[in-house]
């Protein structure tokens, strides 16, 4: 064998050596995907305070943009949920936040389902008392 073949069979070995570190790289570089899934989460918790419209996640202004890069920042550096919503609860007010909390919460979800169930069955004995037959 001679040297060419040598050289040519080592620099194939360096070149796989090289690829298996470049994709070893590249992995560790990309945040794990329960760490993406949070990030997601955390986008769509968010409103985007130019328009209070839409969330985080799928506006497309500068401000949402720079919001998305703060959340994924915040995640890789291992902020709980709530320290990020906290933070922008800070800087923007409780008004950034999809769902309210609190009492807020009972207001937008269970009052107006009691409402309804209220004026069905006002409805339905409204109905019953107009079909009574009358007296004579």
């Amino acid at each position: 064998m001679g040297h060419s073949a040598i050289f040519f069979r080592l620099s194939g070995v360096w070149m796989a050596v090289l690829a298996v570190l470049l994709c070893g790289a590249a992995a560790l570089a990309q945040p794990p995907a329960a760490e993406q899934a949070r990030v997601l989460h955390l986008e769509k918790s968010l409103l985007a305070p130019c328009c209070w419209n839409e969330a985080v996640a799928t506006h497309r202004s500068e401000v949402a943009l720079t919001m998305r890069a703060e959340i994924a920042r915040m995640v890789g550096e291992g902020k709980t949920d709530q320290q990020v919503l906290d933070y922008y609860k800070q800087q923007y007010g409780a008004r950034i936040l999809v769902e309210p909390e609190g009492s807020r919460w009972w207001w937008m979800h269970v009052i107006p389902v009691i409402v309804i169930v209220l004026a069905v069955l006002g409805l339905v004995l409204f109905i019953r008392r107009l079909s009574r037959p009358v007296p004579a």
